[in-house]
């Protein structure tokens, strides 16, 4: 069990994920193969390969095959089916005449006319006198047993070739494909159209046929379903040129009336057959429809056009099927296991993609058909079902991470529930599942970032690489950003780079926490902006119990230190400034009652006079600086020219004492500015002061007041001794005094005095100086806006303007 306040350790589930992937990829894979090496998808596979030769590009050699066909025509014409012998050996007389490379008669004459033997001997004497002419044979089932059935002798003894004209269908009724070779075991025949080309001379007895050369040892009849012993072998799938009448036809008639001349069929490969309705064989092929059908003569045409430009389609190996299946089908499964649902979904679809297109170039340039319905069934099924084993997998990972969760000793303020009914079915209760998952992370986050906000003190939470990871409103005021959400993501080297270097910091914060332990810890420090800080941290650990960052707190202690600073100083003040005139009377009284000749009357009270008014002045610079700090200002606007003649006015007197000339130069407008009127001309009196004080006699004392960049500058420039630059930078603090030339006089609280009003005021004290050339104090203050604007006072506050 879990620590309280912590959640479980994710449980490791890489082993189960990598066993589950393997069974399922066994699984597929198992299928695919046998769906490949079965039946079930012949017939999706037989659509695809239709459909590509329908689009194969290619030139079909039209003018190099004739057709002459026994037409609907030709029988209006001649009478009815069958016509008299003596016509075809017309016809052939008619078609030899013109020289043709090979005539095929696909007319099957296994009988003799009953009565017209002088037509049969004519037949006999044409097909003789062709010397071209190849005639069909075919195999019929006869009690089981696989019987030839040829021409008449008369007709073999004068035809060139004898060739089979079996034409097999497929299961789905369409005519694809057809065996080069057929014949008992003792003999074998070309088919009718190798043949017609041996004739012609364009093929030779000898040469190899295209096709599967493994023999079918049995035939399947196809009416009684009976084996024979009847062997097949090179089959090939006819790359039909196009549909119906794509080849050069003639009507039987028109040749044999003279219409066609015989000059038409030189050189000729010429096909005779029937194409009417009714007396001949109609075949579905890929190129047809149900309302069109082709004759057996256009598919052996078909054929003669195939092997002519060697463009017989073979089917793939069973190997190289299975590979082409079952690679893509892996390929896929790995991409899932190893890349994102999106990512993986594009994989699929590019290796469906790419089987298509594998399959397709194979089929139109290549000659090879390959079967990939089963491999694009493997992809998809693995793609579904992965898919559904990871989704699955993920929302239980997340409902038991939600029960977990709810189960722990972690709990958050949550609001009263909606009372929506939380039934269902499985997938129901599954999404009310992870969305009370989301609802509590969201409330979580919500919970944090209030209290995270909710802190006074600037707070980050930073990653092991100190890279921000949330951070609070202080935090963002803290940084003078928008927002906490710009720090997010910002390094926290370059936030703390202006932290002055102290003993705990000497190579940074960042290097600090990179070499620190996993222990909480604190130091103070000072930014380049004078701000004290308390910087605070502490490590941060996931639920596994391992570092995950650091928690930082910067506490910006500077009033705190200025309190300080001030209590030190009173404690000063009364201990040393304040004790010393006061211990001088003391010890003036101790002498004087211990020899009362020591001094006469007179000096002794000009002594006791001159200790207590230095200490009146003490307690009275120290006041008043008290209250410039403390005191809430009561602001008026005030010309700063009139405010500085009145002090000029009160001043006169002490400078006509040392011969001290007084000169002022006001601006040309009114100076106006907000101001508390008291103590103001109290920090003027003192600049005044000061620079009569430490004058020579017959010297200058300078005052201006000007316009600068949306400020006033009063400043008062004597033209005494300078003050030394090693002095200049502690000049502004508290019962601090120059311990060289004429400067030791006072008590180091005027120049406090009136760098706090300044401040106070939103504005500042700048002192320009160098030994010998005097002393110049410029006091800027803020110039008043108009009377009919809103006024924003230095501390937020709106006052109007009296």
């Amino acid at each position: 069990m879990p620590e309280p306040g912590t959640l479980a350790r994710p449980r490791p589930a890489h082993k189960l994920r990598w066993g589950e992937w393997l069974l399922l990829t066994a699984a597929v894979l198992a299928a695919v193969v046998v769906l490949d090496h079965t039946n079930l998808l012949t017939r999706t596979n037989r659509l695809l390969h239709d459909a590509l030769v329908r689009l194969q590009p290619r030139e079909v050699a039209h003018g190099q095959v004739v057709l002459i066909g026994i037409d609907d025509k030709s029988i209006a014409a001649l009478g009815r089916w069958p016509w008299p012998r003596s016509l075809h050996a017309d016809l052939i007389d008619r078609i030899s005449a013109g020289r043709p490379a090979a005539i095929g008669l696909d007319l099957l004459l296994p009988e003799a006319d009953i009565g017209q033997s002088a037509n049969d001997r004519a037949l006999a004497a044409a097909i003789a006198h062709s010397g071209k002419l190849v005639l069909p044979m075919m195999m019929q089932n006869r009690d089981g047993q696989a019987v030839v059935v040829g021409p008449l002798p008369a007709f073999q003894r004068g035809a060139a070739a004898i060739g089979h004209v079996h034409l097999p269908v497929d299961d789905d009724g369409v005519a694809r494909s057809i065996y080069l070779r057929e014949g008992s075991p003792t003999q074998s025949w070309p088919h009718f159209t190798v043949a017609l080309l041996q004739t012609a001379g364009i093929l030779h007895p000898g040469d190899p046929l295209p096709g599967r050369t493994d023999d079918e040892h049995t035939t399947i009849d196809p009416v009684s379903g009976r084996a024979l012993d009847w062997r097949r072998s090179h089959r090939t799938q006819v790359a039909f040129a196009g549909p119906p009448g794509t080849f050069t036809r003639y009507p039987y008639v028109d040749v044999l009336d003279g219409t066609v001349a015989p000059e038409t069929f030189r050189n000729k490969l010429v096909l005779v057959g029937a194409t009417a309705t009714g007396i001949g064989d109609l075949y579905a092929t890929p190129v047809t429809d149900e309302r069109l059908l082709m004759p057996g003569v256009e598919i052996a045409a078909n054929l003669v056009d195939t092997l002519l430009q060697g463009r017989h389609l073979v089917t793939a190996p069973a190997w190289v099927g299975t590979l082409f299946n079952t690679l893509p089908v892996l390929l896929a499964l790995s991409a899932l296991a190893w890349t994102s649902p999106l990512t993986g979904l594009l994989l699929c679809l590019g290796l469906l993609l790419s089987m298509a297109t594998v399959t397709a170039v194979g089929s139109l340039w290549l000659q090879v058909q390959l079967g990939p319905v089963a491999g694009m069934l493997g992809v998809v099924l693995a793609y579904v079902l992965w898919s559904w084993r990871r989704m699955d997998a993920a929302t239980r990972y997340l409902v038991d991470e939600y029960h977990q969760l709810r189960d722990s000793s972690l709990s958050i303020p949550r609001p009263v529930p909606d009372g929506r009914p939380r039934g269902g079915d499985f997938l129901d209760r599954r999404i009310n599942a992870l969305t009370g998952v989301t609802h509590q992370l969201r409330d979580l986050h919500r919970f944090v970032s209030d209290s995270l906000d909710g802190l006074p003190d600037a707070t980050l939470v930073c990653d092991t690489e100190l890279r921000v990871v949330l951070a609070n409103a202080a935090a963002a005021r803290h940084f003078q950003v928008s927002s906490p959400v710009t720090l997010a993501g910002r390094s926290l080297t370059s936030l703390t780079a202006d932290l002055v270097s102290t003993e705990g910091l000497a190579q940074g914060l960042a290097h600090h926490l990179h070499t620190a332990t996993h222990e909480p810890n604190a130091l103070e420090t000072r930014d380049q902006q004078g701000r004290d800080l308390l910087v605070k941290w502490t490590p941060s650990f996931s639920a596994a119990g391992q570092h995950s960052g650091w928690i930082l707190s910067l506490v910006d202690v500077t009033q705190m230190r200025a309190e300080q600073r001030q209590r030190d100083d009173a404690m000063h003040f009364l201990s040393h400034d304040m004790r010393a005139p006061q211990s001088a009377i003391l010890t003036l009284v101790d002498l004087v009652r211990q020899d009362p000749d020591a001094m006469n009357t007179a000096q002794f009270q000009d002594r006791v006079e001159r200790h207590a008014r230095k200490a009146l002045a003490l307690a009275d610079d120290f006041i008043s600086l008290v209250r410039a700090q403390s005191r809430e200002y009561v602001r008026e606007r005030y010309n700063l020219s009139d405010l500085l003649g009145e002090v000029l006015d009160d001043a006169w007197e002490a400078a006509q004492a040392k011969s001290i000339g007084l000169r002022f130069k006001p601006p040309q407008m009114p100076a106006d500015s907000l101001v508390d009127r008291e103590l103001l001309q109290r920090a003027l009196a003192n600049l005044v002061g000061n620079a009569i004080k430490y004058s020579p006699d017959g010297t200058t004392v300078h005052c201006s007041v000007r316009a600068v960049d949306g400020h006033w500058e009063v400043a008062i420039q004597d033209e005494g001794p300078g003050i030394p630059p090693a002095a200049q930078p502690h000049l502004f603090k508290p019962f601090y005094r120059v311990q060289q030339g004429i400067r030791t006089q006072g008590t180091g609280l005027g120049l406090p005095f009136v760098q706090t009003v300044a401040v106070r005021h939103g504005g500042q004290v700048t002192l320009h100086s160098a030994p010998g050339q005097g002393a110049r104090f410029a006091l800027l203050l803020p110039r008043a806006i108009p009377d009919d604007e809103p006024i924003t006072l230095p501390d937020g506050t709106d006052n109007p303007t009296p």
